[in-house]
């Protein structure tokens, strides 16, 4: 499947699974795994499933152009066997038939109403009026795969997620090994620290020409200018889409119409109920009712409390018997209906209070219904413009010349380097998927056909082609003059702010205050640091240095502007009796063994099984049979 179905998929099974693929080598060798060649035409083979050769190269492929897509070039045959991407698939493959054949063992199934529900939840099949058919099997074309393949495909993925939950679903790590875990990652540290600044070094000497010459030459690279690039780009996401689509009122007033309810809170009412279990009985309660005993008087004859006859304040739809709803909501206050023949008995109802319901007008909403229906027009208007690119630029059409054809607006950025700044040094800006969108660019060669960038978390696509290279080169002395002057005054006041801090370090260790290691420099604090997160001025790098010092001693910091000093003592180190991430870290911690347990089952049923792999069949695929 491709990656919109894997993105469906992506469940903690799933997870699991995948750590298997990279550990089950690692755990118990790859001659274990693969011990047993088989002799039919089977390219491996567990239990009574086998695998044909023609099944592994689909798969194989697949994973191959899933990589390459994510490196942003294709990958050769031996780069992939350098990935051990042939052992990974076929592990899934033989893993996940074991899984099957357990499943099917055990007599586990979910019927189809139950499936059919599930695949309705998912995100990428929706409309803004929920789950769309039409939607669903749009996605499906444009991936190249039926509802038949898709359903059978997700029925298997349940059915492992159930057996690994049945497994799993409830193992906990060892309380030892949660606490130790919790004290490590929830401790806190205080410090205490000082700045030292450029000025704190006292005066540098001016540099003579001849020393900003020779650093200059010394450090050419620092100053060269960077590889700029020309690109031009077709950027399809839903908002650019969006802006080309105009829904007309009247399609949006029949949305509203139609969805109604999304736009108002319905009317809800507080109901008791008395539940006879014989008609008869609720006949003569009625008749009490009626010659002037109160509900609750018959109700506390029953030995029943204000708890027990409360159905809350409901909607209509919120009580699930018909019968009962119908006759609550025709009540008015303070009236007790007639016995109400229900699903679970003849019931006494009484309607204690009645909150109308509310509407929407249409012009309150029309900007949520027209957003929506801009981006459901848009999703499926990409699908559609998406396969439409993708045969121009098949048939040898440029960015410019595909864009004409299907009048969609195109962009030309004419030079932008790896961290995407202009030759003036200011950002570009409005570039969806930047980092990936320059990631591929400084990738790929000068005027070829280049593979489309999938902007997964905007759900868009990125065209795009390398119009002209403008290679890096060295910059004059005289073009970087001031900034070599600039680089050595840092660096030379670096060098004695390091001095200075080790020398207050020393004397803080030595058992003096900053007022007398430092005198006459202002002393900060920072309170509640912990590991593997970042402070007002302190990264994580400088975070794990404080972390790796102990309690009462000091340390000294680069800041990180890579001029400016800290110096720094561990006031103290606790760890709290409570911590707001400890119900986190103990989930992560069950996961990590769960994930080893679930490696371990796996792999008893492989050997329960027995599994067979026709190298000769796999090498044959990978290329590794030509080497």
């Amino acid at each position: 499947m491709l990656d919109v179905f894997r993105r469906n998929s992506q469940g903690w099974l799933a997870k699991i699974l995948m750590l298997f693929l990279g550990l089950s080598f690692m755990v118990w060798g790859i001659a274990d795994v693969f011990r047993n060649i088989g002799s039919s035409n089977a390219a491996a083979e567990v239990g009574s499933v086998k695998f044909s050769q023609e099944d592994f190269r689909r798969a194989y492929s697949e994973r191959m152009q899933q990589l390459g897509r994510q490196i942003g070039r294709g990958i050769t045959p031996e780069q992939a066997r350098a990935f051990g991407m042939d052992r990974q698939v076929l592990s899934e493959m033989l893993s996940e038939a074991a899984l099957d054949q357990k499943v099917k063992s055990l007599g586990l199934n979910i019927s189809d109403e139950a499936l059919a529900r599930e695949i309705e939840k998912s995100p990428q099949f929706a409309g803004p009026g929920g789950f769309s058919h039409e939607y669903f099997l749009m996605v499906l074309r444009s991936n190249g795969t039926t509802e038949a393949q898709y359903v059978a495909s997700q029925r298997r993925d349940i059915l492992r997620r159930e057996l690994g939950q049945a497994l799993l679903g409830y193992v906990n790590a060892p309380k030892v090994m949660a606490d130790a875990l919790r004290r490590y990652q929830s401790e806190e540290r205080t410090i205490e620290f000082v700045t030292l600044k450029p000025s704190d070094a006292g005066a540098l000497p001016a540099p003579t020409p001849e020393q900003l010459k020779a650093y200059y030459e010394e450090n050419k690279a620092l100053f060269r200018a960077p590889e700029y690039r020309k690109l031009q780009l077709i950027i399809m996401t839903p908002e650019t889409v969006a802006a080309t689509i105009d829904v007309p009122e009247a399609e949006l007033r029949k949305i509203y119409e139609s969805q109604k309810d999304r736009y108002g809170t319905p009317e809800k009412r507080e109901v008791e109920q008395i539940v006879f279990d014989k008609p008869e009985d609720a006949a003569a309660a009625a008749a009490k009712l009626a010659s002037g005993t109160s509900f609750e008087a018959l109700a506390a004859e029953r030995k029943l409390t204000a708890k027990d006859i409360s159905l809350g304040t409901v909607s209509k739809r919120e009580i699930l018997d018909p019968a009962v709803a119908n006759a609550a909501f025709s009540l008015p206050v303070n009236q007790v209906s007639a016995p109400v023949n229900g699903r679970f008995g003849t019931v006494l109802l009484l309607v204690k209070k009645i909150e109308p319901s509310s509407q929407q007008p249409f012009v309150a909403v029309i900007e949520t219904i027209k957003k929506e229906a801009l981006a459901e027009r848009a999703r499926r208007e990409i699908l559609d413009l998406h396969d439409k690119v993708e045969d121009e630029r098949a048939g040898g059409a440029s960015v410019p010349e595909a864009a004409a054809k299907l009048k969609l607006k195109f962009e030309t950025i004419d030079a932008v380097d790896r961290s995407g700044r202009k030759p003036d040094g200011s950002k570009i800006d409005g570039l969806a998927g930047t980092a990936d969108v320059l990631d591929h660019a400084f990738k790929a060669p000068v005027g070829t056909d280049n593979d489309t960038i999938e902007l997964r978390n905007q759900s868009g696509y990125v065209w795009y082609d390398v119009v002209s290279v403008t290679p890096s080169r060295e910059r004059t002395y005289d073009e970087v003059k001031e900034q070599v002057e600039t680089r050595w005054k840092n660096e030379e006041a670096g060098k004695k702010l390091a001095a200075l801090a080790d020398g207050f370090r020393s004397k803080l260790d030595s058992g003096q205050t900053f007022a007398q290691a430092a005198p006459g420099l202002a002393v900060s604090r920072r309170e509640k640091l912990t590991r593997g997160k970042t402070a007002e001025g302190f990264d994580a790098a400088m975070i794990g240095k404080i972390f790796s010092t102990p309690d009462g001693k000091s340390g000294t910091l680069e800041a990180p502007d890579g001029v400016n000093r800290i110096v720094y003592r561990v006031v103290s180190a606790t760890v709290p009796i409570a911590s707001f991430d400890a119900a986190n870290a103990d989930a992560a911690l069950a996961r990590g063994v769960q994930d080893d347990l679930l490696a371990e089952y796996i792999q008893t049923l492989q050997n329960e099984l027995g599994v067979k792999v026709n190298e000769a069949m796999i090498r044959s695929v990978t290329g590794a049979d030509r080497n």
